[in-house]
């Protein structure tokens, strides 16, 4: 393996220079040099040690991606996640950084973990027990955070309009004829993503006098095989709904086939709506229709705004909520019945 005393003797120079060279201080070198170095570090095939490069600076070149882990559940194993994690680390390694998972199951670990690594900075999913502002405070490094819903004036943050967007579908739903309506999502407790969809729904809802009653707020996580558990409860005991918004793609997509298993039309008999757009509800049977957001923005702008605090002198506190989409598929119509004559066709 080639070292560094290996590249400084072809090109010439002391191990210092190399070393001033490959660790970003090329501006105590001349341009010749440097081009020396480079093109000795090329022909050797050295490749620098990460963790002395972190030792020998002020802060590593590595950015965290601080999400929350679940004993049980695997980690980033939804196609939304692994879509967030993958534009992060793309974005991440054009900006001259690697990417670290970080699994956030105790906070104090976290942070220690965190400060042990001198990252750079971390882009931290909205799934930690403290506030944003508290974790910002206690790493130290710059944060930014990924569906927050609190301290918004003191953090950096990307959130999406999640409210906007279940209020669409809410007002999509009751303008089609239906009045019995039910939520399947996550608990709303520690979660701004889902009680942002919830509260979004009821407010689209009340546009047309439909109120959603706590009873038909139901609890599963964003998982396929979850929602093909609830739609079969559904099934056997509640007749009277006939249509259903549920937090996530993943979710909605359990639920229609699960619906199906029991026999059920989707959307004649219960109509599904989703959240998310991902690639996947398009090529079901049938489209899934969702609200889409873009995972990639989401997380090119996070990682976008990290670096800029990263190189800059003073914090940089930057926030932004990106727009959503209605995505129309074929899982929505009017409820059966005389209603869906009023209501027309499907939207």
């Amino acid at each position: 393996m080639a070292t560094l005393q290996d590249v400084a003797r072809l090109a010439g120079v002391s191990a210092m220079t190399v070393s001033n060279v490959i660790n970003g201080r090329a501006g105590k070198v001349s341009a010749a040099t440097t081009a020396r170095v480079m093109a000795a570090v090329e022909e050797v095939g050295y490749v620098p040690n990460a963790s002395a490069r972190s030792l020998a600076s002020s802060a590593s070149r590595i950015i965290a991606l601080v999400y929350g882990a679940a004993p049980g559940r695997a980690a980033l194993g939804s196609p939304y996640e692994s879509l967030f994690v993958g534009a992060c680390e793309e974005r991440a390694r054009d900006g001259g950084f690697a990417l670290m998972l970080c699994g956030a199951t105790r906070v104090t670990e976290t942070i220690d973990q965190l400060r042990s690594w001198n990252v750079a900075g971390a882009v931290v999913m909205a799934t930690t027990i403290t506030t944003p502002r508290d974790f910002a405070n206690r790493v130290t490094a710059p944060t930014v955070f990924v569906d927050a819903y609190e301290d918004l004036d003191d953090i950096s943050y990307v959130n999406i309009d999640d409210v906007g967007g279940a209020r669409l579908v809410g007002e999509k739903i009751a303008a089609l004829g239906h009045r019995h309506v039910a939520f399947v999502g996550p608990s709303t407790v520690g979660s701004g993503v889902v009680r942002a969809r919830l509260d979004g729904l009821r407010q689209g809802l009340a546009e047309y006098g439909v109120s959603l009653e706590r009873r038909d707020v139901f609890l599963a996580e964003v998982d396929f095989e979850q929602g093909r558990a609830f739609a079969h409860r559904l099934a056997q005991g509640r007749s009277e709904i006939t249509a259903v918004f549920a937090s996530g793609d993943f979710l909605a997509l359990g639920i229609v086939a699960g619906l199906r298993q029991c026999g059920l039309n989707v959307p004649g008999d219960v109509s599904v709506v989703g959240f998310d757009g991902l690639d996947i509800s398009t090529y079901t049977d049938p489209p899934l229709t969702t609200v889409r957001q873009s995972v990639r923005d989401k997380a090119t702008t996070a990682v976008d705004y990290l670096i800029e605090a990263i190189g800059g002198d003073e914090p940089i506190l930057r926030g932004t909520v990106l727009p959503v989409t209605w995505a129309p598929g074929a899982t929505l119509a009017g409820p059966p019945g005389p209603a869906a004559a009023r209501a027309g066709a499907a939207t």
